[in-house]
């Protein structure tokens, strides 16, 4: 159970009503700086330091929900979903955020990392201090663009195939057999 800065206990809820206005603030910090994101771990770290509020029980039981009422929160702001700024260590955004408000991806297969990317580039144009002249561009993470780009090498090359014989196709195109 979450205590304040006293050692009185808190319940989860005044918890996260705490710590929704500290991440809201410091996704916004965030947002300031284009192409910046912050980890799951160090939102939940600045939340607490900032509010008083700390916990001992592990990050994944509540950051969702300390995520979703700051998503909620800025969808009735009429905010970007700043919520695309905080990744997990690796880079990646999580499945969780196709779900999130404002962020329902009509392709349930979509990339939600390129989704998150997307709407990072909107906080970026609202609040970056140094944005580009142009505007910007969506840009996944460096730890999610390395990833894919070594995927793509490493991904074989699918040759084509001859229709009627069913055999890969000589470099010129054409079946050895069709000839």
């Amino acid at each position: 159970m979450p205590v304040d800065a006293n050692g009185t206990k808190v319940s989860q809820a005044v918890a996260i009503a705490a710590w929704t206005v500290v991440a809201r603030d410091t996704l916004l910090t965030t947002a300031r700086r284009y192409h910046s994101v912050i980890t799951y771990k160090e939102l939940a770290s600045e939340v607490q330091e900032v509010s008083g509020i700390t916990t001992a029980q592990r990050l994944d039981y509540w950051i969702g929900r300390l995520l979703e009422n700051v998503a909620v929160e800025a969808t009735q702001r009429g905010d970007p979903p700043l919520t695309a700024l905080c990744v997990h260590q690796d880079g990646t955004i999580g499945p969780g955020y196709a779900k999130a408000p404002k962020s329902v991806a009509s392709d349930p297969d979509a990339d939600v990392d390129l989704l998150a990317a997307e709407h990072r580039l909107l906080c970026y144009r609202a609040y970056a201090e140094d944005l580009p002249a142009d505007g910007g561009v969506a840009a996944l993470t460096p730890q999610v663009a390395a990833r894919k780009a070594r995927r793509r090498k490493t991904e074989p090359v699918a040759l084509p195939v001859c229709p009627i014989h069913s055999m890969e196709l000589s470099t010129t195109g054409v079946c050895a057999l069709c000839e």
